[in-house]
Formats: structure tokens, C-alpha cells, sequence
């Protein structure tokens, strides 16, 4: 009974502090979105990698310095979106259903469907350059972001009762199917991060995107849909190592980079959601790769107290984001398996205990002796809400 206190406690407290912010917040790889910067690096992909990076890993918060502008992530509302979903469902409590819609009509209104002629969404209101040199931009939209949308408004639609959302939705769907889903080198099918990224495969990324197309089957009977996600299910299978883990993406010339933190969680947790629609000769497979992938995230990237590792075998930094996609992913495993049951408890705990700030907000990141206290909106803020109303959803019959 203390425990579900001081979890109701928590997201009550971030709930406000979210509030009292309006969702304007910093992200850990805003750095161009300074009026300073851009000037700085002269157009050189070198420098803006090197100045997201700096700016990302400093545990001093050199962005007012820098004159880097807080902005509302489109990625950030779609998770507080899924969150308010579940706190109404549990609570009745009008406030999360006035939430709800308002996060949903700032989804619709940031929708690139007057570009593509679908609708779809791009993440960030800031460009990024990534460490490969590729660009991301409030222009590009991508798969990760127009899946967490479509999951919103699939979930916004029970509570809601807006066919304009659930339109949305599915027209998200047409999106994914005629811009990013493609053939691999071997004749698989998968999605494409986003429409530029012709030169590497992103795993999680179909994983994503059959999350979100499992959603909208949980409405429509669709031919379509059911080959689709079929198709997603089996590339998710046969990437997986046989240790349990996935790569995080292999490029057309063969490098292959190995990154193993919070999105094994998102690889999990999507086909956790494919699991009741596996046809009959694919069941088995689903629930072994399953269990392999779940072993592998317990038992190698968590330590039994709760924390997670940054990218494993790498310990430090404890991340947020890695610790609010245990909370997620061990929660809905519970009921697959019920020996998840305490450990997504001991994560909750333990963040709470360890990287809540009494005002309310997370702690980006955790070092051995010291912390990085900057309060990113997206990376710890949406993330640790949807992750603490997903923990409550799986334990509210407790």
C-alpha cells in the first residue's frame, strides 16, 4: 500500500510540474536550435555533431547561455497523449480527458499531411544531426513519431469518440505502407526510419511501426493490416540474435552498429502487442523470441536493484529514458509472465527514489557520483509519465 502512495505520488507531482511548464522543455539533442550554434559550426555536419554531442552530455545547462529556444516535442505530446489515455481509463478523472484532447489537437494541427499528401509526423522541433551525419528535421517525418501518434489516437478513440482521430490514424497507416515500407537486401520486409533513409536498416523501427498497426487491428478486421504486421513480425524474428538481443541498425555497406539499451524494450513490447494476432504456425516463434528478448533485458541490461544499464556493458550513465522503458516493457510482461511482476516494481521504485527532484520532474542521467539534473521534457518527463501510467494500468486490479 506504501508503494502504490508513493507511485501515485510521483506522477501526481510530474503531472503538475508538466503542467506548470505547458510542455515547453529542452531535449538532450537540441542543440541547433540555437540562435548561436548554427553560426558557429558554418554549415560542417563535423561541428554539429560535435556541438549536439557536447551540448548533450554536459551536466551543465549551457542552453540559456547558448540561446537555445525550449520547444513543445510532437514526440513528447504523443507519449503524455498515451498517458493521459490510461490515467482517465483508471481515474475518471475529467482533467486527463481535457488533457487528452488537447494533446491530440496539437497532434492534428503538427500533422505533414499538406507535404506527403498522409498524414505523418516528424519528432522534433529542432534540427539534428546524428552521428552518421544524417539530418533529422521538424520537416521529415519518421516512423518512430507517426507510430506513437497513431497509437494516441487509436487509444484517444475508446475515451474521445472522434472519428477525425481515428481517421487520422489509419490514414498514418498509408503513410508508413506507401513511404517507408521497403524490401531488405535478403527479401524482408521492413520500415524505413524515415523517407531519406535509403542506406540503413533501423530494427526498432518496424518494431514501432507494428505497435502502432497492432493498435488499429485491435478496430479493423483488415486484410491489409494482418499481412502487414505478419510481414514486420517475421523481420523482427529472424533479426534477432540468438542470444535474445537486436542489433540497433546494419547499413547497405555492411557496418552494423550494436547499441543495446531502451530500445530491446521497444522490440519487446511490440511483439508483446502482435502476440494475439500471430497466426497459428507463427505463434511459437513469437512467444520464444519473447521470452529470449525479455531474458536478455533482465538479466543482462538491468541490475536487481532497478537500474538499467546505459548501453550494456557500458554501467554510467543510469539514463532515464532507459529506466522509464523498463518500467514499460517488464509492466505489460507481467502478465505474459508474472515473475516480471516485482522487478517492474523495483524499477519504479528505485527511479523515484533516485531520480525524482521534489519539484517533481526526472533526472536526465545518474553518474556514480554525481547527477545530470537537467529536466529534458521529452526524454524524461513524457517518457517517465506514460511509463508510471503504464506500470498503474498493469496493477490496477492490486
Amino acid at each position: 500500500m506504501m508503494q502504490k502512495k508513493m507511485i501515485l505520488e510521483s506522477i501526481k507531482s510530474l503531472y503538475q510540474w508538466v503542467k506548470d511548464q505547458n510542455y515547453y522543455g529542452w531535449d538532450p539533442y537540441d542543440a541547433l536550435n540555437s540562435v548561436l550554434i548554427p553560426k558557429l559550426c558554418l554549415g560542417s555536419p563535423n561541428l554539429e555533431i560535435l556541438a549536439t554531442q557536447l551540448n548533450k552530455y554536459s551536466i551543465v545547462n549551457f542552453r540559456p547561455l547558448l540561446k537555445i529556444e525550449k520547444g513543445i516535442d510532437v514526440k513528447g505530446m504523443a507519449l503524455f497523449a498515451q498517458a493521459y489515455s490510461k490515467m482517465y481509463t483508471l481515474t475518471n478523472d475529467e482533467k486527463y480527458k481535457l488533457d487528452l484532447l488537447n494533446c491530440m489537437l496539437f497532434l492534428k494541427e503538427k500533422s505533414l499531411v499538406s507535404v506527403y499528401g498522409h498524414n505523418c509526423w516528424a519528432g522534433h522541433y529542432y534540427n539534428y544531426r546524428s552521428a552518421d551525419k544524417s539530418i533529422l528535421s521538424p520537416n521529415i517525418p519518421d516512423v518512430i513519431t507517426t507510430s506513437n501518434v497513431i497509437k494516441a489516437a487509436v487509444e484517444s478513440y475508446t475515451i474521445l469518440k472522434r472519428d477525425d482521430l481515428i481517421e487520422m490514424a489509419k490514414d498514418g497507416y498509408e503513410f508508413l505502407i506507401n513511404f517507408l515500407l521497403d524490401k531488405s537486401q535478403d527479401g524482408q520486409l521492413y520500415l524505413k526510419y524515415n523517407p531519406l533513409s535509403d542506406d540503413k536498416i533501423v530494427i526498432n523501427a518496424s518494431a514501432e511501426g507494428l505497435h502502432a498497426i497492432c493498435k488499429l487491428m485491435h478496430l479493423f478486421d483488415d486484410k491489409n493490416l494482418k499481412e502487414t504486421s505478419y510481414n514486420l513480425a517475421e523481420f523482427l524474428i529472424k533479426t534477432q540474435n540468438m542470444d535474445g538481443s537486436w542489433i540497433y541498425s546494419k547499413y547497405n555497406s555492411g557496418k552494423v552498429r550494436v547499441q543495446l539499451d531502451f530500445h530491446q524494450g521497444f522490440i519487446v513490447d511490440s511483439l508483446l502487442e502482435y502476440l494475439p494476432f500471430a497466426t497459428s504456425n507463427q505463434r511459437d516463434r513469437v512467444i520464444s523470441s519473447i521470452q529470449n528478448g525479455s531474458k536478455f533485458y533482465k538479466e543482462k541490461q538491468f541490475f536487481q536493484d532497478g537500474r538499467c544499464h546505459f548501453r550494456y556493458p557500458r554501467e554510467y550513465p543510469i539514463d532515464i529514458h532507459n529506466q522509464a522503458q523498463g518500467i514499460i516493457t517488464f509492466s505489460k510482461l507481467t502478465p505474459f509472465n508474472n515473475e516480471f511482476s516485482d522487478f517492474s516494481t523495483q524499477i519504479v521504485l528505485w527511479t523515484i527514489l533516485h531520480m525524482q527532484d521534489s519539484a517533481g520532474y526526472f533526472y536526465y542521467q545518474k553518474y556514480r557520483f554525481f547527477q545530470n539534473k537537467i529536466p529534458h521534457m521529452r526524454w524524461g518527463q513524457a517518457w517517465m509519465m506514460l511509463a508510471l501510467a503504464t506500470f498503474l494500468e498493469n496493477r490496477r486490479d492490486k
